[in-house]
């Protein structure tokens, strides 16, 4: 059997015929499952150069420990694999492996798109970036992936219910350990109360470089100023202004860490007035200054 798994040129995204994962024994295919696939293969080597895949991509070591090496830059990195131990690599994001000699793997790929589905009660996801992990040893990833495997090895006995929670776990466990942007949890709330604190929420994310007032929020929550300032406080455990603050220091800190630009160009885009007033905020909310923050 064939791999289902589309390994795309990393500068072109034309599909590569020439890249597949091997000899499938397993797979998914056919199984009414929505934006998650897994398969089970093997094969004499896998020597992927520049490749991608459009969705987020796990691939575990299912046989003996082997040695994988991965393009970091311009220079391989050799790790030893052994049984269970994962590569997670997020949709679109290009890599090279040289893994020489006989070897088992379990693939799984999960939509992007689906996350927002299957964790609806988690806002923005769609905007988060995650990190690739070598060698992860994350034992819930593990037994999810088993989980989902035997299922499909077995048919789909238990029906799309049981395969979609266990999407679901997968989904949130990505979402809460290998996202780059800590994801928004809203609390506990009434659900009309839990629907405008979402909508500000969103209204901040969108507009976190632009002059936002306490009006402007307010207005977002269909309440008066002095009550979404009370219920706002209530929920987050910060007034409006400090959450402002710290979304935008946060979001700065993540351009900072994936692009290094000039500290006063990433003051003057998240709206700071100076590059001293973004020190000052930065400093008070992740306790040291941007360069210190670059250096660690």
């Amino acid at each position: 059997m064939e791999s289902q798994i589309d390994f795309l040129d990393s500068q072109t995204l034309a599909p590569r015929r020439d890249v597949t994962a091997g000899n499938i024994i397993v797979s998914s295919r056919g199984l009414p499952w929505e934006g998650i696939y897994i398969e089970k293969g093997e094969n004499e080597e896998f020597l992927p150069d520049n490749v991608t895949v459009d969705r987020h991509y796990f691939a575990m070591n299912a046989g003996a420990a082997l040695e994988w090496e991965w393009k970091d830059g311009k220079i391989f990195k050799t790790h030893r694999y052994e049984t269970g131990d994962l590569w997670i690599n997020p949709a679109g994001i290009p890599f090279s492996h040289r893994v020489r000699g006989r070897n088992q793997f379990v693939l799984l790929t999960l939509d992007p798109s689906k996350i927002p589905e299957l964790l609806p009660d988690r806002p923005l996801l769609e905007s988060l970036a995650f990190r690739r992990e070598h060698q992860s040893r994350d034992k819930h990833l593990q037994a999810l992936m088993q989980a989902l495997l035997i299922e499909a090895e077995m048919g789909g006995p238990n029906g799309r219910l049981y395969a979609d929670t266990l999407s679901v776990a997968l989904a949130a466990h990505f979402v809460n350990h290998y996202s780059l942007d800590r994801p928004l949890e809203l609390p506990s709330l009434h659900r009309g109360d839990r629907g405008s604190l979402k909508r500000v929420i969103e209204y901040i994310e969108a507009n976190l470089a632009e002059d936002i007032s306490l009006a402007d929020m307010a207005r977002e929550a269909g309440a008066s100023q002095s009550h979404f300032s009370r219920s706002f406080k209530k929920a987050f455990g910060l007034t409006p202004y400090r959450y402002l603050m710290k979304r935008r220091v946060e979001r700065a800190g993540l351009i900072l860490k994936k692009e290094s630009p000039a500290i006063a160009r990433v003051a003057h885009q998240f709206g700071f007035t100076d590059q001293s007033h973004f020190t000052r905020a930065f400093k008070q909310i992740k306790g040291l200054t941007p360069k210190q923050f670059l250096q660690q």
